[in-house]
């Protein structure tokens, strides 16, 4: 069939000739879907609120040889929450990196789509870098690339006492004695490989119930982000967003 309609959330955007939008939909059912909104930027379009990065909604397509045409789109929920805030704004544009970054064409992605959407909607009413740091260990779950926590990943030996160093590049913990194996493994305590067990099983919907320290979710963001960008074979822009946007407030 040319014409199909899906749900989705949209997770990138960028403007094309005078009037366009070319985008990126994650959908449950397709998988990564790239399209042309035409005309969504003139004023008086019916699009022109719709075609944003985060938009989830319905849209009806038409199939094209490397680019589908949206023709209709109605909208879910445009989460305004996410977009009055810059915090928010950033947290959400680096889960859209993600998700840009794993998602594939072709496919149903169920699970995968079902996490952005409730994180999207935690974005706008809990602490954004706790949902964050939730949601990284989630998509690494869902993508088979779960950390090795449970013993030391270079000599199998159990992770013990309260110091310990994560490898990206070997994919898990390093107890004490293996820990210069890999010189660029961070060093991280053995409360924040626990607290990723943890976050990995933990209930979305208590996710207010979990109380993080400042510098808990700092260690944690410390471990994930460098393992994920390696995994992805690219740096994550969105992470150098965040991380001068915190400099900043740091320092205002």
């Amino acid at each position: 069939m040319k014409d199909y309609k899906t749900e989705g959330i949209i997770i990138r955007v960028r403007d094309y000739n005078e009037a366009d939008r070319i985008v990126t939909i994650l959908t449950s059912e397709y998988g990564k879907v790239q399209a042309i909104a035409r005309g969504c930027r003139k004023p008086k379009s019916r699009k022109r609120g719709l075609i944003q990065l985060f938009t989830h909604a319905e849209f009806a397509l038409y199939r094209g040889r490397s680019l589908d045409t949206i023709i209709q789109c109605e909208g879910k929920e445009a989460f305004a929450g996410i977009r009055e805030d810059l915090d928010r704004m950033a947290y959400a544009a680096y889960m859209a990196e993600l998700l840009d970054g794993f998602a594939v064409s072709g496919e149903g992605q169920e699970e995968l789509f079902y996490l952005a959407l409730v994180c999207l909607y935690l974005l706008t009413v809990e602490d954004p870098e706790l949902v964050t740091r939730v949601f990284e260990v989630r998509i690494m779950r869902l993508m088979g690339y779960m950390p090795h926590l449970e013993d030391c990943v270079c000599c199998g030996s159990p992770l013990a006492g309260s110091q310990a160093a994560f490898s990206s590049r070997m994919g898990g913990g390093l107890c004490a004695k293996c820990s210069a194996s890999d010189p660029e493994a961070v060093i991280c305590t053995m409360g924040a490989l626990n607290m990723l067990k943890q976050l990995s099983r933990w209930d979305l919907k208590r996710l207010r119930v979990l109380r993080l320290t400042a510098k808990m979710k700092q260690e944690i963001g410390e471990i994930m982000q460098p393992y994920i960008s390696q995994r992805l074979e690219k740096r994550i822009r969105s992470a150098d967003f965040i991380q001068s946007l915190a400099s900043v407030q740091n320092n205002g």
